[in-house]
């Protein structure tokens, strides 16, 4: 009679022949493995403390230059308003503890914003070497403080770009479609259309600008794809999503549940963010299919 390990160790291995044997499920088994090979967990875990501190400066600095550049006009409430709906459920928690800082002389303004700009850094470097992790970037070749700096200036430059330009394309697009006669779901398939289309675009810059020097873009294009589906799908999803977490704890906790939204959204941003790194790798270096039962590296 076999033994129940003879047993399991068949079924590993029939399962293990069946991943092997289409593509699809050859490429999703390698790309979970070297998930966790490369530990992106933690790195998504210290994507999302950084993402966590930058947060508010972030909306601060963004709520201070629209209030500089627009007053207070329409223009500049659809921003800000375009910015906090990426955060579904608690966008409105955070717009209440969120004012401009336009008060005072303007010397006192501009060290504000600085200030706030150095902060918000803390999430593009965490990005920055989560990614050098991801694409086992010997420590030797880390940039120089200059570089990071710059890079991460341009990333913050993307993300910002993304989160106004997605939430105020979707709602020009259903305004627009709506003046037609076409509301309803038709309004509502063009403006995910758009949004998935403006987070496609900038899945592909991030990406890119964080991969190895010499990395074509059509390397990024499968991350940048499953990234872009993703996040759309969560900006979908998201009110569900947050309000299931947070509907017993917004009756316990109150202002902490606000709290603990924003950490699970922000970490269910840098893991899909990792995850479509890890896809990218997978595919150019042809690391797959890869064996269940294969060890992972020291």
């Amino acid at each position: 009679m076999p033994s129940l390990g003879s047993i399991v160790d068949k079924v590993i291995d029939r399962l293990d022949a069946l991943q092997r044997a289409t593509k699809p499920t050859a490429m999703v088994v390698a790309v979970a493995k070297r998930y966790g090979e490369d530990r992106a967990g933690r790195q998504a875990a210290l994507i999302t403390f950084y993402g966590f501190l930058a947060v508010f400066p972030l909306l601060l600095l963004l709520v201070t230059f629209a209030a500089l550049l627009f007053g207070e006009s329409t223009l500049k409430k659809d921003i800000v308003d375009s910015a906090l709906a990426q955060f579904p459920v608690i966008g409105d928690q955070l717009a209440s503890n969120i004012n401009a800082i336009v008060a005072g002389n303007s010397v006192a303004v501009i060290a504000a914003c600085i200030g706030l700009l150095w902060g918000s850094l803390g999430i593009t470097n965490s990005l920055q070497a989560a990614s050098a992790a991801v694409w086992r970037r010997p420590r030797a070749e880390d940039p120089s403080i200059w570089v990071r700096t710059a890079k991460g200036l341009e990333l913050l430059g993307i993300l910002g770009a993304v989160a106004v330009v997605s939430s105020v394309l979707a709602g020009t697009v259903a305004n627009g479609v709506a003046r037609f006669g076409m509301g309803g779901s038709a309004g509502q398939a063009l403006g995910i259309a758009a949004v998935l289309g403006t987070n496609a675009g900038g899945y592909v810059l991030a990406l890119h600008l964080l991969a190895p020097r010499g990395t074509a873009w059509r390397a990024v294009l499968p991350g940048a794809a499953l990234g872009a589906a993703g996040w759309t799908a969560l900006q979908v999803l998201g009110g569900w999503l947050v309000g299931h977490r947070l509907h017993h704890a917004s009756q316990l906790y109150g202002l902490f549940a606000v709290v603990l939204g924003l950490i699970f959204w922000i970490n269910l941003g840098a893991q899909l963010f990792l995850y479509s790194t890890e896809l990218n790798l997978v595919i150019s270096r042809h690391e797959w299919p890869k064996s269940l039962r294969s060890p992972s590296p020291a």
